[in-house]
């Protein structure tokens, strides 16, 4: 038996992931830092996705990310560094009110960092 759990199972699996994405875009879209963003998107399409991506990255591998390329996603829509860190915090809060661990806290506030550089394009304060 492996007693070394993939964040995406200590998490709670699909379930949990689809209800902390969930979660998130309901306080994203009520963001005024955030929300314009999205106000094209098909939230559905998106909610799916990033579910996905969420699954794969928290290390499911039943889970394939076929979305769009984050670069693609992300170029024109000319994210700062301050917006992702206010996804971040949501991130964070919403993990938090779900009474993610500590450890597992961290392990998913890393995960989500190491994206930065792909979907922040406009460098400025």
């Amino acid at each position: 038996m492996d007693n070394k759990k993939c964040l995406f199972e200590r998490f709670g699996g699909d379930q949990q992931v689809s209800e902390l994405i969930d979660q998130f875009y309901y306080k994203v879209l009520f963001d005024k830092l955030l929300r314009d963003k999205f106000l094209k998107a098909d939230m559905s399409r998106v909610r799916y996705q990033q579910k996905r991506f969420f699954s794969q990255m928290m290390g499911d591998k039943n889970t394939q990310y076929t979305g769009r390329d984050l670069v693609e996603v992300h170029k024109d829509l000319n994210i700062t560094n301050q917006q992702f860190d206010k996804f971040k915090v949501h991130l964070k809060n919403i993990a938090q009110d779900m009474e993610v661990g500590g450890a597992d806290l961290d392990e998913l506030l890393d995960h989500v960092e190491k994206y930065r550089e792909t979907v922040v394009f406009n460098k400025a304060v």
